[in-house]
């Protein structure tokens, strides 16, 4: 007998995969924690502890869809550029063995959402995150964890839970309710990419940040949010911004469960 463990109880091959899991670990310029880079690993072993029934909708998804998980990619520290181009040339060969899969990238920094969302071109983004990220340059760099949403053209944006930002990122809308995000998500037309940074969460929930800000969302107004873009045609999606080494701590844990309650809309 072979005793192994592994994220999922059936690792299924991506050729036969409804869902892909992608572990994206840079974490190159989010300095104010660090530890990022620990993030897939932290939501792969939560995951591990969790009960993957999600009463709510009536699913399991580790059950009822077909998970590969294709592990983590080769990122070159300091560098986003050679780590970019190895993201959009490993999503290439993702999308060639299985066009219509599901991809879940586990980062990593928000820094992560830019290349997914080149490769993928959505018409829409679903932003769920304390920061605009809207910076033209962070610290003399334009590639950082706070500018990603400013290098994107031709894409909508619904941010939702930005409660901290500068003045020249104010665009008068601030911070947008879930009532606001459901009804603008329910008048859009996919395809809609959704990411996730942890910080979205009151820090009550998710403590381990790297940016926390209080005043955040609770988990139920997160996953009412989710449910209503997977009611759409929702092509992908990222959770990002995990900063911490301790395995089994309740950012991780929360991740783990968000990433179940996006599943759960694909059963």
């Amino acid at each position: 007998m072979l005793y192994v463990s592994n994220s999922f109880t059936n690792n299924y091959d991506l050729e036969d995969a409804d869902v892909c899991f992608l572990g994206v670990p840079f974490d190159s310029t989010a300095l104010a924690e660090g530890n990022q880079r620990f993030g897939p690993t932290l939501i792969r072993e939560a995951m591990k502890t969790k009960i993957s029934y999600v009463p709510q909708k009536g699913k399991n998804p580790f059950r009822e869809l077909k998970i590969a998980d294709l592990g983590d990619l080769d990122w070159v520290p300091g560098s986003y550029g050679i780590t970019s181009e190895r993201f959009k040339d490993t999503m290439e060969s993702i999308f060639q063995t299985k066009e219509d899969v599901f991809p879940v990238f586990l980062g990593g920094e928000h820094l992560i959402s830019l290349p997914a969302i080149e490769k993928m071109k959505p018409e829409t983004v679903v932003q769920l995150d304390a920061h605009l990220d809207r910076a033209e340059e962070y610290q003399g760099n334009e590639h950082a964890h706070n500018t990603w949403v400013s290098k994107l053209d031709g894409v909508d944006f619904i941010q939702v839970g930005p409660r901290s930002y500068t003045e020249e990122q104010d665009e008068g809308e601030g911070y947008m309710d879930t009532d606001r995000a459901l009804d603008k998500i329910k008048k859009t037309n996919g395809p809609i990419y959704l990411t996730v940074d942890m910080d979205v969460f009151d820090p009550r929930y998710a403590p381990h940040v790297g940016f926390p800000e209080e005043g955040g969302l609770k988990p139920v107004e997160v996953f009412d949010i989710i449910d209503t873009v997977f009611e759409k045609d929702a092509v992908g999606m990222d959770i990002c911004e995990i900063a911490s080494k301790e395995l089994n701590n309740r950012t991780a844990h929360l991740a783990a469960k968000t990433v179940l309650r996006a599943l759960s809309n694909l059963c």
